[in-house]
């Protein structure tokens, strides 16, 4: 199958460069590491990844890894040969073509000068679509549903009411679950580039140094942290409750890593969900854990990650001609700056917007780890960032009535009111 083909080959590309897999199984960013995802994504069908991406650590944004060209040798050879951009794509369809074999050389159909330029010279712009994640290769709800349904015992099911869980706890449970099968696991590529650490503010090891980011913040990038600390408190138990929730009702059926206990193991997955999915069609799952994709780094000014709906045609003014079958879900990333096209030169890394316009300066320190610099300002709480869960079972939580409330504050609220309405006479 694809995934005993996929470890035969890296073997043989580990045993031939004498490198020591436990080299790149420790580190997240090692090239051998975005190698062997690479090759998981274009092995579906649809997937594709530019050749000359890589893993650049540090990455140019600041942050501690990111992914960009790390070669042009792709480039120097498609802008000859292979339109790139849309509007080359389309013209390049109009006119077909009529290849030699003898000398590789393309000639439109007229007999006109021929479409690849002599040696050195440019004639085509840089490949539009640099990354497509097709459905496929995504964690999605249906996946989780599946795989975990096959694990929990029907009756379990029933009692915990597991097919109600949201997107982001049944994508907790499927991340950790497949973290603990290892090398066996299809998603074993994707678990290997996953920091150690997850970026999240909540995360049980991260915790000790979270005063010392506030006041790194406060003093350095002049950002308004009064009252995080306090929030920050609020989402450590909350995150609490739901990785021991979790593991309460569905720990004894996952599976975790041998060093690793299970609410650890959880702690770890909750984390990575919140820091990392991807909002995609309601369709397909709300939330996604989107191979590659959560390698970029972002960038307000950057294009978005897009979702291919299968209808897209270049005839219609769009950037890809998709496969509805094949194509439906799929999530594509182009390099844009301002809206417009941003070729990338050897070194440069890809950007894109996280489109999270609601999310306050805290939402994004609590849930990403940091503060873009367009949020370095003024802050209001808004709602909570974290993974929602049901309010029954060990997630519950008391909540006075109203009648109980009016006993006991009842009094106090209408002297209030009598004395406004003397500030009125």
């Amino acid at each position: 199958d694809k995934k005993s083909d996929l470890v035969k080959w890296f073997t043989v590309r580990l045993e031939k460069t004498q490198d020591k897999s436990s080299d790149f199984e420790r580190d997240p960013s090692h090239p051998y590491t975005f190698a062997l995802l690479r090759e998981a994504v274009i092995r579906e069908k649809g997937g594709y990844v530019h050749p000359d991406l890589g893993i650049l650590s540090p990455a140019p944004s600041g942050s501690i890894r990111g992914i960009g060209m790390v070669g042009d040798s792709y480039h120097a050879c498609q802008t000859r040969c292979i339109p790139g951009s849309a509007e080359e794509k389309l013209e390049w369809k109009k006119n077909l073509v009529d290849c030699d074999e003898s000398n590789q050389t393309c000639h439109k159909e007229n007999n006109q000068q021929p479409m690849n330029p002599p040696d050195g010279e440019q004639l085509y712009r840089q490949e539009e679509v640099l990354v497509r994640v097709p459905l496929s290769f995504q964690m999605t709800r249906s996946v989780a549903v599946n795989t975990l349904s096959a694990l929990i015992p029907t009756d379990i099911q029933t009692q915990t009411r597991f097919f109600e869980l949201d997107d982001a706890a049944l994508l907790v449970l499927l991340l950790a679950h497949e973290r603990g099968v290892g090398h066996w696991s299809r998603w074993y590529p994707y678990i290997l580039s996953l920091p150690h650490q997850p970026s999240c503010r909540y995360n049980r090891r991260t915790r000790p140094h979270m005063l010392d980011a506030l006041e790194a913040m406060k003093h350095e990038l002049l950002v308004d942290v009064e009252g995080w600390s306090a929030e920050l408190v609020k989402a450590n138990m909350y995150a609490d409750r739901i990785a021991n929730g979790l593991m309460n009702d569905y720990g004894e059926y996952i599976k975790s890593p041998e060093d690793v206990s299970t609410v650890d193991n959880l702690d770890w997955a909750l984390c990575q969900v919140a820091s990392r999915a991807t909002a995609g069609n309601d369709e397909y799952g709300s939330l996604r854990m989107v191979p590659i994709v959560d390698l970029v780094n972002h960038d307000v000014n950057a294009g978005g990650f897009s979702e291919l709906t299968g209808k897209e045609r270049l005839s219609k003014g769009d950037y890809v001609d998709a496969i509805e079958e094949s194509d439906k879900g799929a999530f594509v990333i182009r390099s844009l700056k301002h809206g417009r096209r941003r070729p990338l030169r050897k070194g440069q890394e890809l950007m894109a917007t996280y489109n999270v316009p609601l999310y306050t300066p805290l939402d994004w320190f609590i849930s990403l780890g940091f503060v873009p610099p367009e949020r370095w300002g003024p802050w209001e709480k808004v709602d909570p960032v974290l993974p929602r869960v049901r309010n029954d079972g060990p997630f519950s939580e008391e909540v006075e009535s109203s009648k109980d409330r009016w006993e006991r504050e009842g009094a106090s609220v209408l002297e209030r009111m009598k004395e406004k309405e003397a500030t009125w006479k």
